[in-house]
């Protein structure tokens, strides 16, 4: 490329043509960056898995907190916001219920998610 066509140029086209690669060159690494960090979550919407209670926290006479561990320290429940999880379990005369719970938790929290469930 000669030299002298630089030169030529009207310096507001070299700075927009400047700022564009920029943008570019900033967009396509945050991209890489983030995409490299997302986790993949523990969940499986086809089957149910079984999760550790490490604490229950009562918070009012009909509403408590648990809490379970994830199977490791830094893994993720891998759940959007605003979505909830199905739980499985039996009711007082030994039939298997499931209801739907929303984790008060964030998708970032590492190694654990809680649950307030009024009971």
């Amino acid at each position: 490329m000669d030299i002298e066509f630089l030169r030529t140029l009207d310096p507001q086209i070299l700075l927009g043509v400047f700022v564009a690669l920029v943008a570019v060159g900033a967009g396509a690494a945050y991209y890489l960056s983030s995409s490299s960090k997302k986790r993949r979550g523990c969940l499986d919407p086809e089957n149910f898995k079984e999760f550790k209670l490490v604490k229950k926290q009562q918070l009012s006479h009909n509403v408590a907190k648990f809490v379970f561990e994830l199977p490791t320290p830094t893994s993720v429940l891998g759940l959007p916001i605003g979505q909830h999880i199905s739980c499985r379990g039996k009711d007082a005369q030994g039939e298997e219920v499931i209801k739907p719970y929303t984790p008060t938790t964030l998708d970032s929290d590492l190694g654990r998610f809680e649950l307030v469930i009024k009971v």
